[in-house]
């Protein structure tokens, strides 16, 4: 490597840009690409997205690949364990994700979830391979009436699938999930009657 490759990070590209959503990635050492996207939502809240993910039930409706997702348990009122099961097209198998979230505060108007992988928190599925690395947070801020979301993963898929389908599949899902995403809030198609994580303090 270079002393200027050093001297210089690489810089995100764009991958697709359209109607208020962007979605752009880098490629890291791994040969695994980290996606940064974002959309912006009119006449939404914090509030109202924080109850869409609550929504477990609803979550395959917006969540593109997503199976289910289950909450195991609420550690605290602003953290949670989740496992969610994720749909892979044959012959690749199945994958699921354990994961821990903390919601709090990054300023007046912006607040973000944060996710971290906890593999080990849950036995592992026979015939689905466990994602042991992901880090990953939603952020949300507030803009007079309207509502950007900002996403930014980066995720091991693990198992035998080669690195070039796998960051494929992640951009189009990403890209989807915000369209659905979107049409979600400005149509108010899930349940506000789960309880939302509250604010608090991630260490």
């Amino acid at each position: 490597m270079s002393l200027s490759a050093v001297a210089n990070p690489i810089e995100w590209q764009t991958y697709k840009q359209q109607d208020d959503i962007k979605v752009s990635y880098k490629k890291h050492e791994t040969g695994i690409i980290e996606i940064n996207a974002s959309v912006l939502v009119k006449n939404a809240k914090a509030s109202d997205f924080m109850a869409l993910l609550s929504d477990t039930d609803n979550a395959p409706n917006w969540l593109e690949n997503v199976k289910s997702v289950t909450l195991m348990e609420r550690l605290s009122p602003s953290e949670t364990l989740v496992y969610t099961h994720f749909n892979s097209p044959w012959p690749v198998l199945d994958r699921d994700l354990v994961s821990y979230s903390c919601y709090h505060a990054l300023g007046e108007h912006k607040t973000e979830l944060k996710i971290i992988s906890q593999p080990y928190a849950k036995a592992e599925v026979s015939g689905v391979v466990r994602i042991k690395e992901l880090r990953a947070y939603w952020r949300l801020e507030e803009q007079q009436s309207n509502l950007l979301v900002s996403h930014q993963a980066y995720a091991d898929p693990g198992g035998s699938i080669p690195h070039w389908l796998s960051n494929k599949v992640s951009l189009k899902s990403v890209y989807k999930t915000l369209q659905a995403l979107t049409e979600q809030l400005t149509n108010n198609q899930f349940s506000r009657d789960n309880l939302i994580s509250q604010l608090g303090s991630c260490s």
